[in-house]
């Protein structure tokens, strides 16, 4: 791998030898007197990062700054400063300097600066280089990347979609993604640079739902001091996302479906129509179809929704896109906490992907970002690092047939050899910190392996 290139700029010869002799062994090392050799410098090869001395006789540090900075801005400066000025250490700061230190500095303090910025280099280059890979081997629309012929599909609608202004309903369990693909219809559609605003049906209690949409004169309620803009005036032109639609009370669905039938609609304590052009996308992972038996959905407005359906499948459904996601949120998750993970051994690969993920992509990112605040930088994730839960539903999906052929009691101890035996998995068959683990004593945990039939795995000669 090549090294990093570090170029010294200072006046002072004996500074210059000193820098160099500590840099040289990891680093790559040239050395300039003046502002104007420097400036030369990174205009003729590659540099990564720059030791800039403040004094210097011909230019001014801060203006050799940024005239490297305008060249490129990639390049990493340390700024170095007999004064210990405030004031021009936030100069620098602001005008894009990595960092400052103050003469005589800690050979130590400089090296670790230099660390942290070739740590936070190596990680750009690698998400440099894995956007690249997801583009060329991936669907990668927005936010949304996959490798899975029924995400390809998704993707298709997307496209079609988005060149009419038809409404959408997207249907699908929670945490699949469903406001993404919302986002991903309007930022290729000719409404990309109108509003996109979200409506959280759940979230919104019902007393208040119909001002937060439709908005209200002053005077229209007790505590409506001064007129206020609702949702859909403020997506007029835009895109109006209503997530989980479902849970929007009946009195609303009607006033809904006259504003989608209407194209106009009136404030709260108003008469005056306002005309507003909008595309209606809406979300939901309950079964509507069963919400129109049961009485608490309209059919027809399920209709003017439910113009172009768009079913999102669960991570299980579509396992492959597991370790691109994996990867994907690791490098995303390192670039937040500034550290630089190596990756995902095969073993904790595998794992991830044999879990059954209730949660989807949103349980999935979650636990990749745990991980990676607990990790150490420059570490790889390992089976070890591994939290003992995910183990107890490693196979688990939630929407198994039930087996009506056992009692309670069957099911019971079905469950209980399963759980023991995620935990045994987990602690690699140590006994001792299972019964830890399990918080049983050794000796009761010993007789359940035995009456439960666990079997230890077979080991590869």
């Amino acid at each position: 791998m090549t090294k990093p290139y570090i170029l010294v700029v200072d006046d002072d010869l004996q500074v210059r030898k000193v820098l160099k002799f500590m840099l040289e062994k990891d680093y790559e090392v040239g050395t300039a007197a003046l502002g104007a050799q420097a400036i030369e410098a990174v205009k003729q090869r590659h540099i990564d990062i720059v030791l800039l001395d403040v004094g210097l006789p011909d230019i001014n540090g801060i203006e050799v700054l940024e005239k490297i900075k305008d060249f490129d801005v990639s390049i990493g400066v340390i700024m170095l400063s007999g004064l210990d000025s405030a004031s021009l250490a936030v100069s620098a700061i602001k005008l894009g300097a990595y960092d400052y230190l103050t003469k005589p500095f800690a050979n130590d303090d400089l090296l670790l600066k230099i660390k942290r910025y070739t740590e936070t280099l190596s990680l750009k280059k690698e998400v440099s280089y894995l956007k690249e890979e997801l583009q060329k081997n991936s669907l990668f629309l927005g936010e949304i990347l996959s490798n899975s012929p029924k995400m390809k599909k998704v993707f298709e609608l997307i496209e079609n979609v988005s060149k009419a202004p038809s409404n959408v309903l997207i249907t699908g369990e929670s945490g699949t993604g469903k406001e993404l693909v919302a986002k991903a219809i309007q930022a290729i559609s000719a409404r990309k640079d109108k509003p996109f605003v979200t409506v959280n049906c759940g979230a919104v209690p019902a007393e208040l739902m119909e001002s937060e949409l439709f908005g209200h004169e002053k005077g229209a309620f007790t505590g409506a001091h001064a007129r206020k803009i609702g949702k859909f005036e403020y997506a007029d032109g835009g895109t109006l996302f209503f997530d989980e639609v479902g849970t929007l009370p009946m009195s609303l669905q009607v006033k809904l479906l006259r504003v989608i039938q209407e194209k106009s609609f009136e404030r709260v304590g108003g008469n005056i129509p306002i005309k507003v052009d909008i595309r209606i996308i809406a979300a939901t992972n309950a079964d509507l179809e069963t919400a129109i038996k049961n009485g608490t959905f309209r059919e027809d407005l399920y209709y003017r929704l439910n113009v172009v359906p768009i079913e999102l499948p669960p991570l299980r459904e579509r396992t492959e896109d597991i370790p691109l996601l994996v990867r994907h949120f690791i490098t995303k998750h390192c670039g937040k906490c500034a550290k630089s993970v190596k990756g995902i051994t095969a073993e904790a690969m595998n794992t991830l992907c044999g879990y059954a993920w209730p949660g989807n992509v949103r349980e999935l990112e979650n636990f990749i970002e745990r991980l990676v605040v607990m990790a150490k930088s420059g570490a790889e994730v390992t089976y070890d690092d591994l939290p003992v839960g995910i183990f107890y539903s490693h196979t688990d999906t939630g929407n198994e047939p039930v087996d009506e052929s056992k009692d309670f009691t069957q099911a019971s101890k079905s469950f209980e050899k399963h759980y023991i035996l995620g935990v045994l998995n987990k602690t690699k068959w140590n006994r001792g910190e299972a019964a830890r683990v399990l918080n049983m004593h050794r000796n009761t945990l010993l007789m359940k392996i035995k009456t439960l039939g666990i079997k230890p795995p077979l080991r590869s000669s």
